[in-house]
């Protein structure tokens, strides 16, 4: 990359940094955008940019390392929604089906845990799994097409 007055090498640390730092309020503002909330904004931009700062040699040049940046903060702010989404709508299953979602998805909890804490089978603990992935995944369907 060419450096310049206003050119930085955004491979390095000191360079990212510094052609990162006046772009902070304008992803800030982008992911405000789409997640409306300033707390989850905040974070997506901190996401985004320790994901710029990881792929960071796959800017093509300096002069779209900007729009370059604003895609991965709109992405991760995509990313963070999508998330919050599908949990809303695990909260929304039935709690035959909500409970061993969340033991298993959420909290790592293998089956045959699962089937202790909820007094039930192991059998049934899958069932109800299967039974709740199939209810989201029709949720789903539209949203991720």
């Amino acid at each position: 990359m060419t450096e310049g007055p206003n050119t930085h090498d955004v491979t390095t640390r000191e360079g990212f940094a510094t052609a990162a730092a006046p772009l902070e309020r304008l992803l800030l503002s982008v992911s405000y955008g789409v997640l409306h909330s300033w707390d989850l904004a905040a974070d997506a931009v901190q996401s985004a940019l320790l994901k710029g700062w990881r792929y960071r040699h796959s800017v093509k040049d300096v002069d779209s390392f900007k729009p370059w940046l604003v895609r991965i903060a709109i992405n991760e702010s995509k990313n963070m929604m999508r998330r919050g989404f599908t949990v809303e709508l695990v909260y929304a299953l039935p709690e035959k089906y909500r409970l061993p979602v969340i033991l298993f998805y959420f909290e790592d909890m293998a089956v045959a845990d699962i089937a202790k804490a909820l007094d039930i089978p192991q059998g049934t603990v899958i069932s109800h799994l299967h039974r709740g992935r199939a209810r989201l995944r029709e949720e789903l369907k539209d949203y991720y097409e």
